[in-house]
């Protein structure tokens, strides 16, 4: 409930032509929840395993009341002579190849980034590099790092460039990463293939997040096309760590990574086809 609809205010609110750094300004919030909440949380917890989820709860309500706070009840409804906007279906945006495009690269950074990272990726570094806490912990902490970065310079670019180019670059670079960490049984190699992962994922995400805003528009309410967006990346994470455990048991932890790397790569593919969302303002003519 609260992704959807915070993503669709942002396509509301944005402008634009500054969609990809409001899309980077969102990715970054969450990414420092996802940094500081576990490190605030591991620290409360030897108060006592309760203090964590009580700190947690504390949080949401102090967040939920500046939201209501700083958007009064009624806002951003239509002023009573504003025609009602129409709504984007699941439909309408399937009809739209950059959309359909979405919803691929959505579901195999839910995969990579969400679902079997955080998943696999502590099993693999205890099982093949380090049986030590701390190691799955950098691991997973220098690919937050890459991913801040990546986040800093691909939402401003995507604003000037292009959605598109760093779509397809994110996959790409994400993937590969991916791919080759289940050759990674040191700890340097480690390290460097997820700071590149995060970096690739860093780079994707304001992009394709400024892109299915481009699609749905401020002239229209997305909340259905939008929430297809949100359960595709939801899917990935939920099937790409089931598959992948599979394969880890079956096989082992580098076919796991290939797979998960390769849908990452054929994730671009569709992209390679799809034109590029950003809307350009027309040179002014002089009289």
């Amino acid at each position: 409930m609260f992704t959807v609809s915070a993503v669709a205010l942002i396509v509301r609110l944005a402008p634009p032509e500054i969609r990809g750094r409001v899309s980077s300004a969102y990715g970054s919030a969450f990414l420092l929840g996802g940094i500081g909440g576990p490190v605030v949380g591991g620290t409360l917890g030897g108060l006592g395993l309760r203090v964590p989820f009580i700190v947690y709860a504390v949080a949401l309500l102090l967040a939920a009341t500046i939201v209501a706070v700083a958007i009064p009840s009624g806002a951003l409804r239509p002023a009573p002579d504003e025609p009602v906007r129409p709504t984007m279906t699941v439909r309408d945006g399937l009809a739209d190849p950059a959309y359909r495009s979405a919803l691929a690269s959505y579901f195999a950074n839910g995969w990579a980034n969400f679902g079997v990272r955080n998943a696999i990726l502590p099993l693999f570094a205890a099982a093949m590099v380090l049986d030590e806490p701390w190691v799955a912990g950098t691991a997973l902490a220098v690919f937050a790092a890459g991913n801040a970065v990546g986040l800093t310079f691909s939402g401003r670019l995507a604003d000037t460039v292009g959605r598109r180019p760093f779509i397809i670059a994110g996959l790409l670079v994400s993937g590969a990463a991916t791919l080759v960490t289940g050759l990674a049984t040191s700890l340097v190699l480690l390290i460097a293939v997820s700071v590149v992962a995060g970096l690739g994922a860093g780079t994707l995400n304001p992009a394709q997040q400024a892109a299915v805003a481009d699609v749905v528009g401020r002239e229209r309410n997305g909340g259905p096309a939008l929430a297809a967006v949100q359960m595709s990346s939801d899917a990935g994470s939920i099937v790409g760590p089931i598959l992948a455990g599979l394969l880890v048991d079956h096989v082992s932890y580098e076919a796991a990574f290939l797979v998960t790397g390769v849908i990452s790569l054929l994730a671009a593919l569709p992209w390679l086809r799809t034109r590029d969302t950003l809307r350009r303002a027309l040179p002014t003519s002089v009289a």
